[in-house]
């Protein structure tokens, strides 16, 4: 008996050893990128089988070959998520990889790669849920909420919106972030860079000038709106209005908030105040780069009303800003493409924007970006006259 025992012992050491020097193999593949390598050597490994010792270390390899190249990777959302759930497994359990935190990363980043690609095609609710999961994953990034709760609001998900705005309310959040902005020299556009050092490299090669720090456009006024009409809708008027007085104390000085006043008067019926803050709007927000940075935070939204209105605040004030001109012409022609937009109503939203592109040659005529526009739109219109003499 004893001597089926010692047999018995050294096969099972055996079977470890084995184990341990496959995964050695899979580990050094993938160290040297060779991902098909490693994968192939990786389903070589009978799962059930993995000795206790080898298990975290396995289930680490598995989630990385769900991976996969982390600069180029082709995994679904939901191979995705299941790798990101291993790796938190086995990291909470101990195993430590200088990799690990790199795979996870550059999961987390694909996975988010994918809600933007579903956004791109108009599925909001399949953006919403991986929102959501990456919120579950990183439940302090404001960011990524803010995100959530405007996705929930645009879907209906009220409940869900409503959540996750009054997290935002309850710690203040704005968004509003710093960084280091160039203007490019042939465009005139405002290019983001990553350090002071890159954008003073750039203006270095003269096609960059003017290193300035800017502030993103605050999201207070949004958030609040939002969040008023859900709870005015969900549950009073009172509670509506007790929720603005707190935002009054919060937001108070926050130039968004300021703007988005009169539409929250609307909200809560009281149209005196509605009048009276539409009339001193124009006095309290001189600075047409506050309404400009507003409209291009609803662009990047795609609501092609409120970046219209934002626009065409700043010109009132700024009138030969190009950019702007340039911008508000950008809205109406994607406003007009819209599937909801009727032929009139297109009809005249490109011919609003006609006017703009004509100001925008008017101040920079050698702009072909806007000429070729322009020229586009004539045609649509059937302003060939037009259309000839500007080529």
């Amino acid at each position: 008996m004893k001597i089926k025992l010692t047999v018995l012992f050294l096969a099972v050491a055996a079977i470890g050893f084995a184990q341990k020097k496959e995964l050695k193999k899979v580990e050094k593949a993938v160290g040297k990128g060779k991902i098909a390598d490693a994968r192939s050597l990786f389903n070589e490994i009978d799962e059930s089988s993995v000795e206790e010792d080898y298990r975290l270390k396995y289930d680490y390899y598995d989630a990385v070959l769900k991976i996969g190249n982390t600069a180029s990777i082709k995994a679904d959302e939901k191979d995705l998520m299941a790798a990101i759930e291993t790796l938190n497994e086995v990291e909470s359990k101990g195993y430590d990889d200088d990799q690990l935190g790199v795979y996870k990363q550059a999961a987390v980043n694909a996975v988010f790669k994918k809600a933007q690609d579903k956004l791109a095609a108009d599925d909001k609710a399949g953006a919403l849920e991986i929102v959501n999961y990456l919120l579950t994953q990183s439940p302090d990034n404001d960011r990524m909420r803010f995100n959530a709760a405007n996705l929930a609001y645009q879907v209906q998900d009220f409940d869900g919106a409503k959540a996750n705005y009054l997290v935002l309310f309850d710690k203040s959040y704005t968004g509003v972030t710093e960084s280091i902005v160039a203007t490019d020299v042939a465009s005139g556009q405002t290019t983001r860079f990553p350090s002071k050092k890159s954008a003073d490299l750039a203006v270095l090669s003269g096609s960059y000038k003017d290193v300035r720090m800017e502030k993103t456009p605050s999201d207070a006024g949004s958030i609040v709106t939002n969040l008023i009409w859900l709870t005015r809708n969900t549950e009073d008027l009172d509670a509506a209005k007790a929720l603005f007085t707190q935002a009054e104390s919060k937001y108070g000085n926050d130039d968004s908030f300021k703007i988005a006043k009169a539409d929250i008067y609307l909200t809560l019926d009281m149209q005196d105040e509605y009048e009276a803050a539409v009339k001193n709007l124009s006095k309290e927000i001189t600075d047409p780069t506050v309404f400009k940075n507003l409209a291009v935070a609803a662009a990047s939204k795609e609501n092609w009303d409120q970046a219209i209105d934002y626009y065409k605040k700043s010109i009132a004030i700024e009138p030969n800003d190009f950019f702007t001109q340039n911008n508000l012409a950008t809205a109406y022609i994607n406003k007009g493409n819209l599937e909801t937009t009727t032929v009139d109503e297109q009809t005249e939203l490109y011919t609003n924007a006609t006017v703009h592109l004509e100001k925008v040659l008017e101040l920079k005529p050698d702009l072909d970006s806007a000429k070729g526009t322009l020229i586009s739109l004539y045609n649509a219109l059937g302003m060939t006259e037009k259309a000839e003499k500007l080529k």
